[in-house]
């Protein structure tokens, strides 16, 4: 064992003394199941423990003053830069260096052991000018709809002195290049065309790019459709979503007003940017709002609502006529919703509720708003709004989980674990780059690690993913809504800005949307940073759409920083996982406390 392994295993004894301790004088007795071996026995990741230099891959050149070097290297032996020692060093070896830069040639040489390598950074201008044959980046990426009489754009990106034009509803736009360029460097083409006018809302289709460059063409095909909106018709959207933002104003940096459901339709007032302006109010990207063909159903008129009740949540579901947008919010008093183009609703009975001991109901402007007025002493642990295909809307109001007595105090909870990225999306590089593992690969060594935790404590573990596959952000959210689960945790390792100095940024984060995950959230930063040593950088508020769930404490936490040696190693380590494996089940105990 060397020295580095004997360092960490001695602060992780340390790290689970305390931990055991902890236990011991816990209020709920928790599983005697605690073993390293079983919840990392999974663990593999690549360190490679020898030199080697991974940024940069080879001789570059760079306009820079500064350059952040990165590699492995023998832990067991010195290792030097120039000479001098390289103090940006994790436990497997894992190396990091912030050099300054001066005009012309840069030599530097490490030294680990009898092993020695050199690298070449030239600053100065790349005069290397990288070219291309094909056609990328074609728009509509998604569909997406223009009122007649506007003006469509079509870009892509083509080789330059290329002519690429586009057909679209029998029609030919020819597109230019936008700014000189080389022969054949990237270069970006646009063109506009008029929606022509029409009848109703119409299914233009896709757009067909067509390339002729240097003697031969090529064709392509845009990935969304363009629909024309009539004069005077109603562009009717459906959210294609779990959960998408709703803005206040029409940019994606305005304040958040709701999370649209998946299913909701509600009608278009204006359509400006990327961005349309609902009936409602708020402005949502048209990336999640699919165009509908038929003008009219909007109008949500209820008939019916009744009341429905299991162990873990009660529901109120109402039958009408449309999938309405809406507006809530709940505060220690009550649940606030606002139905909107809602109407019909009178009354709404709580004599079963167990949540609730009244119902009030205002109608207004069409819509409808609903105070549910939470019984003295009683708590709404989460709640999430639905659309059935019979015409229900229905809202499920949760309980508040309940620890149970014994060595498994987690049996009857439902956690769901995301481990981000996966697939063809590796997310950030380590220190090691693609040498070593990379955040898709942490990030699913850990979920499984803690898994393998909280199913020890009794708990019901629903994974968005167990193995190297890419899932769209809403699917990882509709995996864990159809679960009703009672927390959950996307985990994620962070990275810093391109061209900075990864030693500096250090530390765990944690991100939630709803107020009900805010004192979740700081628990678990609280408990990650307790059991790994890490340092503590926030607990905050954003829009992260994984945490756009409003039926349980929904967060999203970054580990560490990958590009940072020391945190790198350790978020790699069978040490690292186990500890933070230990961290999230105790700040899901503490939350239930």
């Amino acid at each position: 064992m060397n020295r580095y392994a004997r360092k960490e295993r001695k602060r992780g004894l340390a790290v689970l003394l305390a931990a055991v301790v902890l236990l011991a004088c816990a209020s709920f007795p928790q599983a005697a199941y605690d073993d390293f071996d079983a919840i990392t026995s999974h663990v593999s990741l690549p360190l490679l423990q020898q030199l080697s230099v991974t940024r940069p891959s080879g001789k570059t050149v760079t306009a820079a003053s500064n350059y952040y070097l990165t590699g492995s290297s023998d832990p067991e032996r010195e290792l030097t830069l120039n000479g001098e020692p390289v103090s940006g060093r994790g436990v497997f070896g894992s190396w990091g260096a912030w050099v300054s830069l001066s005009p012309g040639e840069n030599l530097f040489t490490l030294q680990n052991g009898e092993t020695q390598q050199t690298v070449t950074i030239i600053q100065g201008t790349d005069t290397a000018v990288e070219t291309t044959t094909v056609l990328t980046g074609q728009t509509p990426v998604y569909d997406v709809a223009v009122s007649a009489g506007e003006k469509a754009v079509f870009s892509c990106v083509a080789p330059a002195g290329a002519k690429v034009t586009v057909h679209i509803a029998g029609e030919t736009v020819p597109l230019q290049q936008k700014a000189p360029a080389a022969e054949g460097v990237p270069a970006s083409f646009t063109g506009e065309w008029t929606v022509p006018e029409g009848g109703g809302i119409e299914k233009l289709g896709q757009a067909e790019y067509l390339l002729s460059y240097q003697g031969g063409t090529a064709s392509y095909t845009s990935a969304g459709s363009l629909y024309a909106v009539g004069s005077g018709e109603t562009l009717l959207v459906q959210m294609k979503d779990v959960s998408s933002t709703v803005f206040k104003e029409n940019s994606t940096s305005s304040s958040f007003v709701a999370t649209a459901k998946q299913g909701a339709v509600d009608y278009v007032q204006k359509i400006e940017g990327n961005m349309y302006q609902l009936g409602m109010g708020g402005w949502v990207l048209q990336q999640n709002a699919q165009p509908l063909t038929d003008g009219s159903g909007y109008l949500n008129r209820v008939s019916d609502n009744w009341f429905e009740a299991d162990e873990k949540s009660e529901r109120f579901i109402f039958s009408g006529t449309g999938r309405p947008v809406f507006t809530a919010y709940q505060d220690g008093e009550r649940l606030h919703i606002r139905f909107f183009h809602t109407s019909g609703i009178d009354e709404i009975s709580a004599e079963n509720s167990r949540l609730f001991d009244t119902v009030r109901v205002f109608s207004e402007d069409g819509n409808t708003t609903l105070d549910f007025m939470l019984s003295s002493g009683k708590t709404l642990w989460g709640y999430v709004v639905e659309y059935d295909e019979n015409g229900h809307t229905i809202l499920t109001c949760k309980y508040p989980p309940q620890l149970s007595e014994g060595a498994q105090p987690l049996s009857g909870i439902t956690i769901a674990l995301d481990a981000g990225h996966g697939g063809n999306d590796t997310g950030a590089l380590g220190i090691t780059a693609a040498e070593g593992a990379t955040e898709k690969e942490i990030t699913l060594a850990t979920a499984l690690a803690v898994e393998k935790r909280l199913q020890s404590l009794g708990a019901t573990v629903v994974m968005t993913r167990r193995e190297d596959t890419a899932l769209s952000l809403s699917e990882r959210q509709q995996i864990a809504q159809q679960a009703k689960a009672d927390f959950f945790i996307a985990l994620h390792g962070n990275a810093p800005a391109a061209g900075s100095n990864g030693l500096k940024p250090n530390g765990v984060e944690v991100y939630y949307y709803e107020d009900i995950s805010a004192s979740f959230a700081e628990m678990l930063l609280e408990k990650v940073v307790a059991q790994t040593g890490r340092t503590a950088r926030w607990a905050r508020y954003s829009n992260y759409k994984v945490t756009l769930n409003s039926y349980a404490p929904s967060v999203l936490l970054e580990m560490g920083f990958l590009q940072n040696p020391a945190e790198y190693d350790e978020m790699c380590s069978r040490r690292g996982i186990f500890n933070t494996a230990n961290a999230i089940a105790d700040s899901i105990l503490a939350r239930l406390r």
